[in-house]
């Protein structure tokens, strides 16, 4: 019988508008609530890290302004050197091993927040991996015609794990980002409201040039993926045909047809290079005016005796405080973006709409093999292939299915066993309708031996327990012996 050939192409369904980088990753949320207790206690862990990292530049201020400057401030520092004689060594040493004790506290919260929400970010990155695996595998057989293999194959594994990224960066970088920031903002203006001022007024300048970035890097990285899932389907493909090139000596044709896709890439990848290479300056640079604001008028305020050196020193280094975590959102950018790029990639596979989705109810163990077509039609999409056919088929009855390359032979059994949705007309199994009927079920009743041969991974008896998996195996023995699959096993090292 023939087989025919289906249309080939790529991704069939892209998104329609752009939507909001976060609006896009909120739509695999429920994975992130799945592991919320291990995330939040990272951000807890990220939270008690911000305080380590508050509190580290004050032994420092301590040392300038009561030992080089002679000004005795009351402080949770000098409380502690007093109980040492409150000498200046003692006030030393106790600065000392403050830096030692916050850096260790520091590391230590750091490392438990990396651990816990990188750990759930893996999981998370399991399920959804596994979830669209097997949504993908249940999708209609025309679905599966009009998308290249290597196309899917990327959006399950790749773009998948850049959700992931996305979800874990949303808990492990934005979350204690934005703590930071508003932390930092809060002690600042506790400690000295105009410097702290000063910093706020240049968050709006920081704000609108990462929106602008993040506007032109999403489109980028959509493109880019979308470049690269055609890249993947392009070398799926080639190689999957590798004994039609070489029959061909079309070697050069597929290395001209590579480069062509190659260079698309290329060409997305390096404007991406140099959107992130020219953002990271902008921002230094608008952050920057703060910092020159900031110096100036702490310095004439130290000048006037408004504020203490320590105290600027304090101030300074939660200036660098700001700075860091605005840095560490900047780069957050190119990850979300791309994550929201793949997250579109993956809905679009996901509101594909399913078949063979009813209930098992009502519905009897065993068919006696009535086999219906009425009036049935059938168009992949380039014309018809069946068009007003009838067709009865009693239990127990054979029959043969002659006719040209083409004529539709395959189609039909392919409709009987529930591969394809006819576009017009009935296929009825003991009356029951075959696109109507769950696929488990359905496979259940229907046997289909196809024309291309496929054999998974693994061993010869893995293969032919394929279709029943709870096989004996002494029953696979008798069908290997049956198919005459025994002739040849025997002599191999491991049999069966």
């Amino acid at each position: 019988m023939s087989t025919e050939v289906p249309a080939s192409g790529v991704v069939d369904a892209r998104p329609a508008k752009d939507i909001g980088t976060l609006r896009a990753l909120w739509r695999f949320r429920k994975y992130g609530q799945a592991e919320l207790r291990s995330l939040l206690l990272g951000v807890l862990m990220r939270g008690c890290e911000l305080v380590a990292d508050l509190a580290a530049p004050w032994p420092l201020a301590l040392v300038i302004d009561d030992l080089l400057r002679g000004q005795q401030k009351s402080g949770p520092l000098r409380y502690v050197a007093q109980w040492f004689g409150g000498s200046a060594v003692a006030m030393l040493g106790v600065a000392a091993v403050a830096v030692l004790v916050i850096t260790v506290l520091s590391g230590l919260f750091d490392y438990l927040g990396d651990r816990l929400m990188n750990g759930a970010g893996e999981r998370m990155s399991s399920h959804i991996r596994a979830d669209v695996f097997g949504y993908v595998e249940r999708l209609p057989q025309g679905y599966h015609d009009r998308n290249a293999i290597g196309e899917l194959t990327s959006r399950v594994v790749t773009d998948t794990e850049r959700i992931e990224s996305s979800l874990t960066d949303l808990f492990s970088t934005l979350v204690p980002g934005v703590l930071a920031l508003v932390g930092t903002a809060a002690v600042l203006i506790s400690v000295e409201w105009r410097l702290g001022l000063i910093m706020l007024c240049a968050a709006p300048l920081v704000f609108l040039t990462a929106v602008r970035y993040a506007r032109l890097t999403r489109v980028n990285s959509r493109q880019r993926r979308a470049a690269v899932g055609e890249l993947t389907g392009f070398v799926t493909e080639s190689l999957q045909g590798i004994r039609t090139v070489h029959a061909f000596g079309s070697q050069d044709l597929e290395d001209r047809r590579f480069g062509t896709t190659n260079s698309t890439v290329l060409g997305l990848g390096l404007r991406g290079v140099d959107l992130s290479a020219r953002f990271t300056p902008a921002l230094e640079s608008v952050a920057a005016i703060g910092t020159a604001v900031l110096l100036f008028v702490g310095g004439y305020g130290v000048l006037q005796n408004w504020w203490s050196v320590g105290l600027l020193v304090v101030v300074t280094s939660y200036l660098q405080n700001i700075l860091k975590p605005m840095k560490d959102l900047a780069k957050l950018l190119p990850s979300f973006t791309q994550g929201a790029a793949s997250a579109e990639r993956i809905s679009a596979i996901l509101d594909q709409p399913r078949e063979h989705l009813g209930a098992l109810q009502g519905l009897p163990g065993r068919v006696s093999g009535k086999i219906e077509l009425r009036d049935v039609g059938l168009d992949y999409g380039r014309g018809p292939v069946l068009n007003g056919l009838d067709l009865t088929i009693y239990a127990e009855e054979r029959i043969a299915l002659l006719g040209e390359n083409g004529a539709g032979k395959s189609t039909v059994l392919s409709l009987i066993g529930g591969l394809y949705r006819p576009t017009s007309g009935q296929v009825l199994l003991d009356g029951l309708s075959v696109p109507d009927v769950p696929e488990h079920w359905l496979h259940q009743q229907v046997a289909m031996v196809l024309q291309d041969t496929f054999l998974f991974s693994g061993t010869l008896a893995d293969n032919l327990r394929y279709g029943r998996p709870d096989a004996t195996d002494e029953q696979v023995a008798q069908v290997a012996e049956d198919a005459l699959v025994s002739e040849f096993a025997d002599r191999l090292p491991k049999g069966l």
